[in-house]
């Protein structure tokens, strides 16, 4: 948290999350001789997708929210690697890494707007100076959190039809996973609202000073041009690389799951084709979060222009 942006946008994204899993992903036949290894893993998983969203909801501060949230993730990631899946690990891979990347990067320039500043009990109102970098995170974070029919919502659901071989444990996981991409939903929204929206609670330096000359930019932020094509065109191949990948892995026909000590493993690609009206009506829940969040930002609008 104390790196510089890039610098976190490259741990958080990649480096950090992708070396774990990748080293699962690189050992699956060891961990195959063991059927209480995955039992741990997804033990562990669950639980530290629970405890990163947990701690990530009650931080003020930017940068640990998206530093906890990668924790969340990574949790997320070592149940996904449960599914037997390697396919759907590197396509959770690729959503978070991209999307957490941009998002990081958007941060950058909030934070370079306000003098270093990283609370955003300190900020507020913003859309009104950086609105590519607030369009840019509401189309990132709203593919982190889940929200109906982004990347995220579907590989969340995804995961959650394709758990339903762990019977011993499936209540305690699917409290921990549920809870976790729920409280998901409510720091993206912290995070955003408080930041872009909301009363202004800067210094009022910050704002009289801010204008296109002082920002020395005409491209709606505080970053150069080269700096918000770097975001689009991240969040522009963020879509066509995952829109291919999720493509190619609903087409997979895998004829047989992987039997484990005589233990079928129900195969999550059929799962999916036969479970598709669970996937979708599990949804219901982020479809109410998502009109929550829409009238809690419309009723605070007309406070944020009053000042």
């Amino acid at each position: 948290m104390e790196a510089p942006v890039p610098a976190s946008a490259l741990i958080h994204s990649a480096t950090l999350v992708s070396a774990g899993i990748y080293l699962l992903l690189r050992f699956s036949p060891v961990f195959q001789l063991s059927v209480s290894a995955y039992y741990i893993i997804i033990i562990v998983g669950s639980i530290t997708a629970f405890y990163g969203g947990w701690v990530s909801a009650f931080q003020s501060d930017l940068k640990r929210i998206l530093a906890y949230s990668t924790i969340s993730h990574c949790g997320f990631l070592m149940v996904v690697y449960t599914t037997f899946v390697p396919e759907y690990t590197i396509l959770y891979l690729y959503v978070h890494g991209f999307f957490k990347a941009a998002v990081f990067l958007s941060v950058g320039n909030v934070l370079r707007f306000n003098r270093s500043i990283q609370d955003f009990r300190r900020m507020g109102g913003l859309y009104r100076y950086l609105p590519f970098d607030s369009i840019a995170c509401f189309l990132c974070l709203i593919n982190l959190a889940g929200l109906p029919f982004t990347f995220g919502y579907f590989t969340k659901h995804l995961l959650f039809v394709g758990l339903s071989c762990y019977q011993p444990l499936i209540i305690m996981v699917w409290s921990f996973l549920l809870i976790g991409a729920v409280i998901g939903l409510f720091y993206s929204f912290r995070l955003y609202y408080y930041t872009f929206f909301d009363i202004k609670k800067g210094k009022k330096t910050h704002y009289t000073q801010s204008n296109r000359l002082v920002l020395k930019s005409k491209y709606y932020s505080n970053s150069s041009l080269a700096g918000n094509l770097a975001i689009t065109f991240l969040f522009v191949l963020s879509y066509f690389v995952n829109i291919y990948l999720f493509t190619n892995f609903l087409n997979i026909n895998i004829n047989s799951g992987v039997t484990v000590d005589g233990e079928h493993i129900i195969n999550i690609y059929s799962t999916f084709i036969e479970y598709s009206s669970v996937l979708l009506n599990g949804g219901l829940m982020n479809n109410a979060v998502l009109c929550l969040i829409i009238t809690i930002l419309f009723s605070k609008w007309r406070y944020s222009l009053n000042y």
